[in-house]
């Protein structure tokens, strides 16, 4: 990363930190203090989960997702981290190239007018040494069973696994961690 790419990382940031203060400061001045109450709460919930994701310690997993949005048109990222005390710096690089090809080979199979809503969720298992991780992709797919059969065929670094929802695709591995 240069330092251009730095700088429009900050300043993407720095955006949504003060649309957020934008909107509660919105609510102030129409004395709407019950909205005001929620907005920061909501706020204060997000950058707990994010001090979460940077204590991971996966660098790159941490850019993806403050960069999802910048290259995925038609995909919105929500994530939660359900670990505490818990680093992937080993799992870091392939943890990153699973989530872009599983997305990417969404996009793909897409019409290009649909918005996907993506989940991320890491949570601790029954062994202490992995970390489970749950991509779940929510939205109306041309041809789900396509796209579940080349995501079940492509090779990935842990093995993957992938299920039909209700509402879409989740897609299930485990990764090695440190305590």
């Amino acid at each position: 990363m240069n330092e251009k790419d730095v700088i429009l990382l900050l300043q993407h940031y720095r955006h949504d930190l003060m649309n957020h203060l934008q909107i509660i400061h919105g609510y102030l001045s129409m004395n709407k203090t019950d909205r005001v109450e929620s907005k920061v709460q909501e706020s204060l919930e997000y950058y707990n989960e994010e001090r979460k994701l940077m204590h991971l310690q996966g660098t790159l997993l941490t850019l993806w997702v403050i960069q999802f949005s910048s290259y995925y048109n038609d995909f919105r990222l929500t994530y939660q981290i359900h670990t505490e005390n818990k680093k992937i710096m080993q799992s870091d690089e392939q943890l990153v190239r699973i989530c872009n090809r599983v997305i990417s080979l969404i996009s793909q199979m897409h019409a290009g007018m649909e918005l996907f809503e993506v989940h991320l969720l890491l949570e601790e298992t029954e062994i202490p040494e992995f970390l489970r991780v749950k991509l779940s992709i929510d939205g109306n797919f041309i041809n789900k069973e396509e796209v579940i059969d080349k995501l079940n065929n492509m090779e990935v670094d842990f093995q993957m696994s992938t299920e039909n929802t209700k509402d879409g695709i989740v897609c299930i591995f485990t990764i090695p961690c440190e305590i």
